[in-house]
């Protein structure tokens, strides 16, 4: 199977992240528990759907920040001060 996603469950899902992020983890489980105890009325396919929307994207942004901090890491070590290479030429 794909991750195709409905854009209903995915809509629902992104204001579920910008309102509750700080109570959302990389852990299904402990959304989809999180989903639950908000108590929407919604089916167990559409919790479960939408807990596993948020836990990729949650930990797709995880990925992104960890490879722009090594990226940075390797352009502060690769710099070197400039060397001086003017040729003279008599």
């Amino acid at each position: 199977m794909g991750k195709a996603m409905s854009n209903k469950i995915k809509s629902k899902a992104k204001i579920i992240i910008q309102e509750f992020r700080k109570d959302l983890s990389t852990d299904f489980r402990k959304n989809k528990d999180f989903l639950k105890k908000m108590k929407l009325p919604l089916s167990k396919l559409t919790i479960n759907l939408m807990a596993g929307y948020i836990t990729r994207t949650l930990k797709k942004e995880e990925k992104e920040k960890e490879a722009l901090k090594i990226t940075k890491e390797k352009e502060v070590i690769a710099t070197k001060k400039p060397t001086d290479k003017t040729v003279n030429v008599s």
